[in-house]
């Protein structure tokens, strides 16, 4: 049996089935963890930890109650799963004569897989690395290079060692170990920036500094607690935000600014910004030289969102479940718009009832049925901490195939407004989904985040939205997506420098990552706009979007619409207004006269984005 009490942090936190969680404490927490072997605590702020448990994560919880104010209810997060860069007008800008931007200067913090650093693609024409760091979570560091609570961290000169390690006929892994078996990683930096070696795959930003997060895939007792089904790679809600954190460190300690990538998304949680990692992008999003990018997913035709409206008090909505065969077990959320509260009847495919079952605080019900011998954990969370909503967690043990009835009945009714949430398509059993599902509000966390530049995908060949991209809007009715890129068949470079052709919101997200890098490049490193905050970024990336025609923007499948580098640029052009008008309005931009909104008497009043001109 392990010493759990003696193991030193960089292990204990390392070990395969050591479970993160994210906490909001107060008090001596470090005192309370302390006297539990089986635990350990990282201090990220003086807001936030992470906890690690190893063996009865629930009992350790419960004994850290008097310190703990919210322990993050944690998520699986997966790959949005892999563009082109020509659709986005980024390419024009490589050998400008006018406005030459490449990324230098810059640096993209990428969230993933890991990274094939022997990759051409990533390594200067003089022999040494474009990447700045790697922090590889999964590997077990003492002094040295063990980075916060464990994992190793490499720096570039370490990467220049290994580099020069294999042209003289030795082992780089043994200078840095850190490899990326699955690829999405070194793909998704490839259309942020990789060099050109290939003009095929030359990035949005061929001249940026990359920094990598390799996350550590969830424990197997984590993914069994979300019953996820076949063998999708995952991350838990802890690695992601320490992730995040490390990028924002490392930002302040080279003081460069930084674009943080998140190219995966989780679909556990309110979708209104209010999750504990959404909460922390949003704040580290105020400082100066700090954007995020995320990925919204691709989960708008996976049938695992389904929405209705209760009108009244006593009145019953019916969502309907159907089971796969190969589904044994089951786990999704129910969130009911604040104030209201619902209580519950479920509806076995044999036709067994169990009927008004109220909302019971703070307590776990548990339901056996006997013909189908499934039991049912029911969870009312009300109001859940983070957002005051009522919450509630469906879990079932041994599910048996067919559709399952999971009928809500009003008891407080004001906005009448509920979703349920399924875990992503890709972790779900075949033919397991609402069956009156709905593509809307299935935008991933942290992608509903406030500040974070989330973004949707379609194809670029036709010019539609993909089937597969996610929709907005939030829960909360903030517009989300605010724009889209290209995100079908990308030629990529992978592992082994091959390519691959990819598709999916993780390149929409990469490409739009790499514009931003080349916005930072124009405005800090050569002095344009040197106190640039996210919010800005924001604005100019949504004024030089297209407007495809028929539709009222923004919209929940396109945003403000689609990225397009060549307008944003013509946008910052205060000195000719009058271009800039006549530019989007030749280019199909919907651009909102102000007599429409503010009854001006001028019929030549504009606004193009937030830029209000008037013509002569």
């Amino acid at each position: 049996m392990e010493d759990l009490g003696n193991m030193p942090d960089y292990i204990f936190f390392t070990l395969p089935d050591t479970v993160l969680t994210v906490v909001e404490f107060m008090g001596d927490i470090i005192g309370a963890v302390q006297k539990i072997p089986n635990a350990r605590i990282f201090i990220a702020d003086k807001y936030r930890a992470v906890l690690a448990v190893r063996e009865n994560y629930k009992e350790v919880i419960d004994k850290l109650s008097d310190v703990l104010v919210y322990p993050n209810p944690n998520a699986l997060y997966t790959l949005c799963d892999i563009s082109p860069i020509e659709a986005s007008g980024s390419s024009q800008f490589y050998n400008s004569t006018y406005l030459p931007l490449d990324g230098t200067g810059v640096l993209v913090g990428i969230l993933d897989t890991g990274i094939d650093y022997l990759n051409e693609e990533f390594i200067n024409e003089d022999g040494t690395t474009r990447i700045i760091t790697i922090w590889d979570q999964t590997i077990p560091c003492e002094k040295g290079k063990k980075y916060l609570h464990g994992g190793c961290e490499y720096t570039r000169e370490d990467i220049n060692k290994a580099i020069k390690a294999k042209k003289d006929g030795q082992d780089p892994y043994k200078i840095v170990a850190s490899k990326d078996e699955i690829g999405h990683g070194t793909s998704i930096a490839s259309i942020v920036g990789a060099k050109g070696v290939n003009p095929e795959v030359r990035g949005v930003a061929p001249r940026c500094d990359l920094s990598i997060v390799k996350l550590a895939p969830s424990p197997k007792a984590f993914i069994e607690e979300f019953e996820a089904y076949g063998n999708a790679p995952t991350f838990t809600t802890a690695v992601v935000f320490l992730g995040v954190k490390y990028f924002y460190d490392l930002s302040r300690r080279l003081n460069r600014p930084v674009v943080i990538l998140i190219p995966i998304g989780g679909c556990r949680g309110g979708r209104n910004g209010l999750a504990t990692i959404e909460r922390y992008i949003d704040e580290i999003s105020r400082v100066k030289g700090i954007t995020v990018v995320a990925a919204l997913g691709n989960e708008g035709n996976s049938d695992n969102h389904t929405s209705g409206t209760i009108e009244s008090v006593g009145d019953i909505k019916s969502i309907e479940l159907k089971i796969g065969k190969k589904q044994k077990n089951i786990n999704f959320e129910i969130w009911v718009n604040k104030p209201d509260k619902y209580s519950m009847t479920i509806i076995s495919p044999s036709g067994e009832v169990y009927s008004n079952i109220s909302p019971s605080l703070n307590k776990t019900i548990e339901i056996k049925f006997l013909y189908e011998g499934t039991i049912i954990y029911l969870e009312y969370a009300i109001p859940e901490i983070s957002t005051g909503e009522e919450r509630i967690t469906i879990i079932g043990k041994d599910i048996k195939e067919g559709i399952w009835s999971f009928n809500l009945i009003g008891e407080v009714v004001i906005t009448g407004k509920y979703d349920a949430y399924l875990i992503q398509r890709e972790l779900l059993a075949h033919e397991t989904k609402f069956l009156n599902s709905n593509p809307y509000r299935t935008l991933m966390i942290p992608s509903s985040s406030l500040y974070s530049i989330s973004v949707g995908y379609y194809n670029q060949n036709n010019n539609s939205i993909d089937i597969n991209s996610s929709r907005g809007y939030s829960r909360d009715g903030r517009a989300k997506p605010e724009l889209v890129a290209g995100g079908v068949n990308a030629l990529a470079t992978t592992t082994g420098s091959k390519t691959q052709v990819i598709s999916g919101s993780s390149v929409a997200a990469a490409v739009v990552a790499g514009c931003a890098a080349l916005i930072f490049q124009w405005a800090i490193i050569n002095g344009n706009d040197t106190s640039l905050y996210a919010t800005k970024v924001k604005t100019y990336l949504i004024g030089g979007t297209v407007k495809p025609e028929g539709k009222e923007y923004p919209n929940p499948e396109w945003g403000y619409g689609i990225i397009n580098m060549k307008l944003v640029f013509d946008n910052m052009r205060v000195k000719n207004k009058e271009d800039i008008i006549r530019d989007n309005l030749q280019g199909n931009h919907i651009l909102k006269n102000k007599t429409e909104d503010e009854g001006a008497m001028d019929k030549k009043e504009y606004y193009v984005g937030k830029l209000f001109i008037k013509l002569p």
